[in-house]
């Protein structure tokens, strides 16, 4: 039995894929940042994830370089277009940054940390995708190690949203004569 899914089922952080036709950005832009989290369960890891480590990094960072960044509220289950289209509907950002990060722990009490993320132009509707990042570290180490561990993970994203953002970026040429 052949099952299709739909375009709006699809979960747009595995995909990986952005958008085409994207209208180039005048700046000042608002952005929001949301944590994806795949279940309820998510955050019962074998490490804390810092809470203040979205604030010291992703907010901090300012990815965009645009005012005013906030923090939204994390959601649970996949990112889909719907989905995108409700958290438009409930803030009121022109951006908005939604990030996953995974653990997977392997033998030799190593464990990795995935990052995925992506933008979501509200005004738009067009999703921007984010490349992904896997940070590792022995697990034998402290909550700091784990609290860097994570900061530079974060900071990864951050720093390759402002590039996508910046890429699409409008800029005011003058002619010179």
């Amino acid at each position: 039995m052949l099952v299709f899914t739909a375009w709006a089922d699809v979960d747009l952080m595995d995909a990986g894929k952005s958008d085409s036709a994207v209208k180039m950005l005048v700046f000042p832009k608002s952005l929001r940042v949301i944590e994806n989290r795949t279940t309820q369960i998510d955050r019962v890891h074998a490490f804390p994830f810092d809470p203040k480590g979205i604030r010291k990094t992703l907010l901090k960072v300012d990815p965009a370089r645009i005012v005013p960044a906030r923090a939204g509220e994390p959601f649970f289950g996949p990112v889909t277009r719907d989905r995108l289209r409700d958290l438009a509907k409930q803030y009121s950002e022109d951006v908005i940054l939604i990030f996953r990060r995974n653990q997977k722990a392997e033998p030799k009490n190593i464990a990795h940390i995935h990052y995925q993320g992506l933008l979501y132009l509200a005004r738009q509707n067009k999703v921007l995708a984010l490349r992904d990042y896997e940070k590792k570290a022995p697990e034998e180490h402290g909550a700091e190690s784990w609290r860097n561990l994570d900061n530079a993970g974060l900071k990864s994203l951050a720093k390759e949203a402002r590039k996508i953002l910046h890429s699409y970026k409008f800029e005011k040429r003058q002619s010179a004569y």
